[in-house]
């Protein structure tokens, strides 16, 4: 039964998590208000609202404090519960915000990651149906934030862009940095 309440558990924090953090980037990333993605995240997670007015939104309306805490909120409880329900010990609550902190880190790197592999694949899809929706839109435009500083640094080389491939490289070396440094943290405590 253990396993069985750990998955379920797993799943619906997980969609809990996925949405706040959809709400999260979309607001940092200038999504526009009015996509249909955009306002079914944003009823989805009215408790964003909530937590709004405790926290509010700084620079320049973008980076939604609200959310944020809500996320690492969500991200303390999914790794206390899994915990829990898998019969391990809590060594120290300063193990449990370093495991959080850092679980919370890869997934951010793993998610931009995902999102510009579907960038890649959805630029061949809109190159060769010349359709839009709504979905495509929104992976692109959160996309742009991430590619943008590499292809300010990379040549123009006509229909062959280059910068999703260096972001990818960039991200893959973030996050072997951010292993070695929650090894040395988990192993000195």
């Amino acid at each position: 039964m253990g396993a069985n309440s750990a998955l379920i558990f797993g799943i619906i924090i997980n969609v809990a998590i996925l949405l706040v953090f959809f709400r999260f980037l979309m607001q940092l990333a200038a999504v526009s208000p009015y996509n249909p993605v955009v306002l079914s995240t944003a009823k989805a997670t009215k408790i964003v609202d909530m937590f709004s007015r405790i926290f509010p939104t700084v620079g320049k309306g973008r980076v939604n404090t609200a959310a944020l805490v809500l996320l690492i909120i969500l991200y303390i409880l999914k790794m206390f519960g899994l915990m829990h329900l898998s019969g391990a010990s809590l060594s120290s609550p300063v193990h449990l915000l370093i495991i959080t902190f850092v679980t919370m880190i890869q997934d951010l790197i793993r998610f931009c990651r995902y999102l510009i592999f579907a960038t890649i694949i959805l630029s061949w899809v809109v190159m060769f149906t010349q359709s839009r929706s709504p979905y495509i839109e929104v992976v692109q435009e959160l996309a742009e934030p991430l590619l943008a500083p590499f292809r300010r640094i990379m040549p123009n080389m006509g229909m062959i862009d280059l910068s999703p491939i260096m972001a990818i490289l960039a991200l893959i070396i973030v996050e072997m940095i951010m292993k070695e440094v929650a090894i040395v943290l988990l192993t000195g405590l």
